[in-house]
């Protein structure tokens, strides 16, 4: 069973994303957290196939939460959410080894589908 790490201050975005995983498949084990920090701490004692984070969060930001996640190896595969575009943003995205997409939210059901049947 894949477990999927969902990071987003924005508790309308869990439940759409929960919504869509949902109906994908129920082989999915799927975490939310409010704050980076938050899923940091997790990770420190768990594991994950995949992490969707907003780029806009709180307490860090996704960007920070990549560093972060540089420093402790994570394995998974990253991907990143924003609500607005910026052309800067999607550039940054590409040029960081670790991430391995950048998507608008929310998060098409065709590209969540390829994402979590991979």
């Amino acid at each position: 069973m894949k477990r999927i790490l969902v990071v987003d201050d924005d508790k309308v975005q869990h439940i759409l994303f929960r919504k869509k995983a949902e109906r994908i498949s129920k082989d999915f084990e799927v975490l939310f957290f409010d704050a980076a920090e938050e899923c940091l701490t997790y990770l420190k004692d768990h594991t994950a196939d995949v992490l969707f984070s907003d780029v806009n969060l709180g307490d860090m930001d996704g960007w920070e939460l990549i560093g972060e996640l540089a420093k402790i190896d994570f394995k998974g595969k990253v991907f990143l959410l924003t609500g607005s575009v910026a052309p800067s943003d999607r550039r940054k995205a590409k040029s960081e080894g670790l991430i391995s997409g950048f998507f608008e939210k929310p998060i098409s059901d065709s590209d969540l589908r390829e994402i979590l049947e991979a």
